[in-house]
């Protein structure tokens, strides 16, 4: 399999940065029809994969919200990330790891290579055990050529008092950016990459140097509009996915209805970073 940096670069440049979020709150299959069940949870994954597979490169389930149907609710996940990647689809599973040492190794061993059972393309994790504290799930990543997304500049205001504390001269944020640079700039393909708000004013230099992906979310619900992105992040030869949810499950739950919300985000994008 080729690298999850080239997979990422041809499957956005093909389709548009444009990642599709599987957010199944209650709210939403209670606004689709749908039971909060795991029945639900199984018809409205299943139309997700169907309205997105041809128009995105990106599918971004969040776990926990499979996860709180326990086992089966794992089940329907596994199965969700199987039938995307099978119908093109790159998956980013929004799960947010965090652990050091055999834990960190066995988040690795759950989500990367032909053996795991829920084997993505790409994992979130979060560096406030130590970046290098992840290195277990960092060496698994490369090895199964997939991608990592530290979670860098979040999208939500709790998170700014720790993202903008200082180490030394540079703040948390601006230390994580160099330190994920350094770590690609080892490997033979930028495999690791950032989780950056799209509501966030950033330094240029420290995201260009970091030389991975951008997983951009905040569009839609979150206030974000594709002129503010085209705005932020144009400039950037990083390979962009922006991620948008409710802004884009709202549309539903009609196939069409899906598929052209997804399309006018697409060609809002295109057009806002050109």
């Amino acid at each position: 399999m080729e690298s999850f940096s080239l997979r990422l670069q041809r499957a956005t440049a093909e389709r548009g940065p444009l990642c599709v979020g599987l957010d199944p709150a209650p709210q939403t299959l209670h606004s689709w029809g749908l039971a909060d069940t795991v029945q639900g949870l199984e018809q409205f994954s299943q139309r997700c994969v169907e309205a997105a597979h041809d128009l995105v490169a990106c599918i971004k389930p969040q776990v926990a919200f499979f996860e709180r149907f326990g086992s089966q609710g794992f089940a329907v996940l596994e199965h969700t990330i199987r039938t995307a990647r099978e119908a093109g689809l790159l998956v980013i599973a929004d799960a947010k790891r965090s652990d050091i040492s055999t834990t960190a190794a066995a988040y690795g061993a759950a989500w990367f290579g032909e053996t795991a059972p829920l084997a993505a393309d790409a994992l979130t994790v979060t560096p406030y055990l130590g970046l290098h504290a992840l290195q277990p799930i960092f060496e698994q990543a490369q090895q199964a050529n997939c991608g990592v997304f530290v979670v860098v500049s979040s999208s939500n205001p709790e998170g700014r008092e720790l993202q903008l504390a200082r180490v030394g001269s540079a703040t948390v944020e601006e230390a994580l950016f160099g330190a994920i640079g350094e770590l690609n700039a080892a490997a033979s393909e930028p495999y690791l990459g950032a989780v950056l708000g799209a509501t966030r004013p950033f330094d240029r230099e420290p995201v260009s140097k970091m030389s991975g992906p951008l997983l951009i979310p905040g569009l839609g619900a979150q206030g974000a509009t594709p002129q503010e992105v085209g705005e932020r992040f144009s400039s950037l030869a990083n390979t962009l996915v922006v991620a948008v949810s409710r802004a884009w499950t709202d549309a539903g739950p009609l196939n069409e209805d899906l598929r052209a919300r997804a399309s006018e985000l697409q060609q809002a994008l295109h057009s806002a970073l050109s």
